[in-house]
């Protein structure tokens, strides 16, 4: 686990790099830092005060990496357990009333039948992941929402799910950075676009270090200022490749 750990700091390090102005969704909020981290001793004593169990991987992370800061969505929770009582009834008698309850869909469950739980990524409009901690199925993820779909994360840990946020995300910025350098700028965003990426303009203003539009723009003016930082970066890079050969 330990070389999980350091796998996940070097490569959010890279991504903080490359995201200088924290554009990919969340990271406005965390800004690529984690919290401090809670004792092993901490760590023993919340379980044993609230009758719950924790994995060794989660208290590996609590103990190691953080007790929450940068991750997916919103970014890592911090340890909360205001859910953790009742236990967690099971994923059978939860979905009791389901025809099908592999599939995610609306009205699944009853939203105040779910405990035994505690927090793990807060992707917003009441979409978490989360980590059964007391009860049935204790050491599993889940994932609901506040429209009552459901989704059982089976084969999933939360080493996977930080280390697949921390790879996609790398390898968008890795890619766009690699065009800025082959293409122009309208070619960068034609071909993001015909991708699915819709936030390649915050993309690129983050991966040139310009800092990006808040509040309400019209298209036409998100253009007209993406432009204008992208023609000023690309000045000042030839320029500084200019007076490099000058030497």
């Amino acid at each position: 686990m330990m070389n999980q750990i350091h796998t996940i700091k070097e490569k959010l390090t890279e991504l903080k790099n490359l995201d200088k102005q924290y554009a990919i969704f969340g990271a406005d909020k965390h800004k690529y830092r984690l919290n401090a981290t809670l004792s092993n001793k901490k760590v023993q004593q919340i379980e044993r005060d609230h009758h719950i169990t924790l994995t060794d991987e989660f208290k590996c992370i609590l103990t190691q990496l953080g007790n929450g800061g940068a991750g997916c969505g919103y970014g890592f929770e911090p340890l909360r357990l205001d859910h953790v009582h009742p236990p967690y009834m099971g994923t059978p008698q939860l979905l009791r009333n389901c025809d099908s309850p592999e599939e995610i869909d609306l009205d699944m469950f009853d939203l105040d039948e779910i405990s035994g739980y505690i927090k793990l990524f807060d992707y917003g409009c009441g979409m978490d992941t989360c980590l059964i901690v007391n009860g049935q199925e204790q050491g599993d993820l889940i994932f609901f929402d506040c429209d009552g779909r459901f989704e059982k994360l089976r084969g999933e840990t939360i080493f996977n799910l930080y280390e697949t946020w921390l790879d996609e995300n790398i390898s968008i910025l890795r890619r766009v950075q690699t065009k800025l350098s082959e293409m122009t700028l309208q070619e960068i965003i034609d071909s993001e676009w015909e991708l699915k990426n819709f936030k390649i303009q915050d993309l690129i203003l983050s991966l040139i270090n310009a800092k990006l539009l808040q509040g309400a723009y019209s298209g036409n003016q998100k253009q007209q200022y993406l432009e204008t930082q992208y023609n000023k970066w690309k000045n000042k890079k030839e320029k500084s490749s200019n007076n490099w050969w000058s030497f």
